[in-house]
């Protein structure tokens, strides 16, 4: 785009041989009744653009514009990427999480089931007790089975997500799961509107339609240039009186476009529909990004919520298997008692943990909607 601001210099050589000439376009019927000759002729032309209206700086700036909005195309990509990464990876480790409570229940379980074998054989419990203690075990060994095959999954998702082949299962860091109150809205929805490179990409692709526009409507006015050249002639028939040797020139040249098919209404019009376009994206894609801050927005404050109401249905589920336990040794209760508050103890714990990690997935998904990498 910048080379209009530069002279052009260009090299030419031509040979004849008979009757042509190097001008022979121009007037051929002449050329024919006169006598055969070789002539050899080279030189070197230059032109330089003087002034064209702005035409040439319109198409620099739409250039500049366009490049802009390539580099905010590949920062959304990006922010794209490290979005995936950070989903696959909080999922791993909600994964791996899950993982450890079905074994810490499997080993639970498993102490139970040996002390009401013990119960049972001194005839203190009966076989139905053994058995339910029995059903539970074999269930939290399937949560185990089942967790593990998640974990596996999850980590096939992380390096899908990285771009890697990395062997199947490896340890990654720990993250501290708490998740901190977001800013006000208004601030989060105003700070999307300045770095969303998606809304930036487009703003440039605006002024890009914008630049051709100014650049469609100068075709109409004249183009202004100096031109020049030299160079040498040789006569290699040897034939005499014929004018040899160094030649030069310069002049200048005003080029007007009188009629060109309707060739720059079209280009500004189609400029002009380009714009519309981009400004109709536009608006649609704001839109989409506050929908997607506020959806964010809201799941951070509702997780945080939730992961309060969790931890406390964990102490209180606790607590509660804690008391079944020992009114079960005193025999004031059944064993199905104790088994109902295994399973309330181990659904809390799973339920907190898959709130934490939900809290630090939509806090990412938040920083994403924001523009924040």
């Amino acid at each position: 785009a910048e080379s209009p601001y530069y002279p052009q210099v260009g090299g030419v050589a031509a040979q004849t041989n008979g009757a042509l000439r190097a001008n022979s376009v121009l007037r051929p019927a002449g050329a024919l009744i006169q006598p055969n000759q070789s002539d050899m002729t080279v030189g070197v032309v230059a032109s330089q653009t003087v002034y064209d209206f702005g035409q040439t700086a319109s198409r620099l700036d739409a250039q500049r514009s366009d490049k802009i909005r390539v580099e905010k195309d590949a920062m959304t990509r990006r922010a794209e990427v490290v979005l995936g990464v950070e989903r696959a990876y909080f999922n791993v480790l909600k994964r791996k999480r899950l993982v450890e409570i079905a074994e810490h229940t499997v080993r639970e379980r498993d102490v139970l089931k040996q002390q009401v074998e013990t119960l049972y054989r001194n005839q203190l419990k009966s076989k139905l007790d053994l058995g339910l203690v029995q059903v539970q075990l074999s269930d939290a060994e399937f949560l185990v089975i089942r967790a593990r095959n998640d974990l596996a999954a999850a980590f096939a998702d992380l390096n899908n997500a990285m771009g890697v082949e990395g062997p199947v299962t490896y340890t990654l860091e720990e993250i501290p799961v708490k998740v901190e109150p977001p800013r006000v809205l208004d601030d989060l929805m105003g700070e999307a509107m300045d770095r969303r490179p998606e809304l930036l990409a487009l703003k440039e692709r605006i002024r890009t339609a914008e630049h051709r526009i100014r650049a469609a409507n100068t075709l109409n006015y004249p183009v202004l240039q100096v031109v020049g050249g030299a160079g040498d002639t040789e006569h290699l028939s040897n034939r005499p009186n014929l004018q040899e040797g160094g030649w030069w020139g310069v002049g200048g040249v005003v080029s007007v476009p009188l009629f060109t098919g309707f060739l720059i209404q079209n280009q500004v019009a189609e400029a002009t529909a380009q714009q519309r376009e981009t400004q109709a994206v536009y608006r649609t894609v704001t839109q989409n990004v506050q929908l997607e801050v506020k959806d964010s927005f809201l799941d951070v404050v509702t997780l945080i919520q939730q992961i309060r109401v969790a931890e406390q249905q964990v102490s209180i589920a606790r607590e509660a298997l804690s008391l079944a336990g020992q009114r079960y040794k005193l025999g004031l209760s059944s064993i199905v008692e104790v088994t109902q508050s295994e399973v309330a103890v181990t659904s809390a714990e799973t339920r907190l943990a898959e709130t934490r990690y939900d809290a630090k997935i939509a806090e990412a998904r938040l920083r994403y909607a924001i523009g924040g990498i």
